[in-house]
């Protein structure tokens, strides 16, 4: 995923046993064309990542701790996209969106002597917009590929587009 999944995690990067697990970003993408040249439709996304590693205690430093930090997001963005046909099968366009992100921090702490609790869980819902480019090629009459890039969840995305 993006920069808004990874980036809290590079403070623990040198910690010992440092392990950073990544699940990816899944977007489902769902366009009513009301004009070859413009559509309107409904981003889904999600995306997980967590990070583990153990730090030694402040009372005894023989002592080591495992701290696990999770983050769970969720996307839904309203999209508009503005169409230009090249031939039959191949088209470029450009689209926003708009919507929200819900995320989701868990922070676990095994150290009995940690000041914090042992866990902490904050969620956060945040607005936010999307601005993409795109190709999509149909290989046949209901199916293509589909590489977009720009400011999203994910800064490219490539996959399968089905027409029906």
């Amino acid at each position: 995923p993006g920069q808004k999944i990874t980036q809290q995690y590079d403070p623990y990067k040198n910690f010992i046993d440092y392990k950073f697990y990544n699940y990816g970003t899944i977007v489902l993408k769902y366009e009513h064309g009301f004009h070859k040249y413009f559509g309107c439709g409904l981003n889904l996304e999600y995306s997980n990542s967590s990070a583990n590693y153990k730090y030694a205690d402040e009372v005894n430093s023989a002592n080591l701790y495992q701290h696990k930090i999770s983050s769970n997001i969720i996307g839904m963005y309203l999209r508009m996209n503005g169409h230009l046909p090249i031939g039959k099968s191949f088209d470029i366009y450009g689209g926003f969106g708009l919507g929200y992100l819900y995320t989701i921090n868990k922070y676990t702490d095994k150290n009995p002597n940690a000041i914090n609790n042992s866990q902490q869980n904050s969620k956060i819902f945040d607005f936010d917009f999307q601005a993409t480019l795109g190709a999509r090629y149909m290989i046949k009459p209901g199916f293509g590929l589909f590489a977009e890039i720009g400011y999203a969840t994910t800064i490219c995305q490539l996959g399968f587009t089905f027409k029906f």
